[in-house]
């Protein structure tokens, strides 16, 4: 081979080298995995979860507050004198102090039959319970305002003679009681009994 063969093949090698495009690097493998999962607690040393809350027995309160009421007019005859009722009550709001709220009426009649005519007694009392329940566990507490409106009717007949004598009037009470079935509060002519239901 001539020395200008071997100075062109030279060349030409050079020229392929030159003109090559270099190859593509094949990227590393992926290294990456999917995300680990969110860790969830379990119960074990060190690691404390929430304790069951104990429930506050006001928080579902319902029952009722049996009201007995002397009837004046008719204890002076000797009649039954005594008008007895039952006022639902129940929790009405979600946090302490927690609302309470009832109401109902009472109603009474009767009669004195003798040989000189009749006397009878009709009593009727709508009653409204308003207040709030609160305390420590064991240690529950009612505070009550308790308002009353009502009439009542005294009549009289008499060999073809009647008589009638009417009233009506309010009443308010601020009582408290101890969560506990059968606590009482009473005075001169009423009584209050709280019934709770379980």
């Amino acid at each position: 081979m001539t020395p200008r063969m071997i100075y062109l093949s030279i060349l030409l090698v050079l020229l392929l080298s030159a003109c090559a495009t270099p190859s593509e690097a094949t990227p590393p493998p992926s290294t990456t995995s999917s995300p680990d999962p969110t860790p969830t607690p379990t119960a074990g040393p060190g690691l404390l979860l929430d304790a069951p809350s104990t429930a506050n027995r006001c928080a579902d309160l319902s029952g009722a507050l049996e009201v007995k009421l002397l009837v004046g007019p008719a204890d002076a005859v000797g009649l039954e004198p005594i008008a007895v009722g039952e006022i639902p009550l129940a929790v009405v709001s979600t946090n302490e102090p927690y609302a309470v709220e009832g109401s109902g009426n009472i109603t009474y009649e009767s009669i004195l039959e003798e040989e000189w005519g009749t006397y009878s007694v009709s009593f009727n009392m709508d009653i409204w319970i308003s207040g709030s329940c609160s305390g420590e566990e064991g240690a529950e507490q009612l505070a009550l305002g308790i308002e009353m409106a009502g009439e009542q009717m005294v009549e009289v007949q008499s060999e073809g003679l009647q008589g009638e004598n009417p009233w009506s009037g309010t009443h308010h009470f601020d009582l408290n009681f101890p969560l506990v079935d059968g606590a009482e509060a009473s005075g001169e002519g009423w009584q209050f009994i709280l019934r709770v239901m379980e």
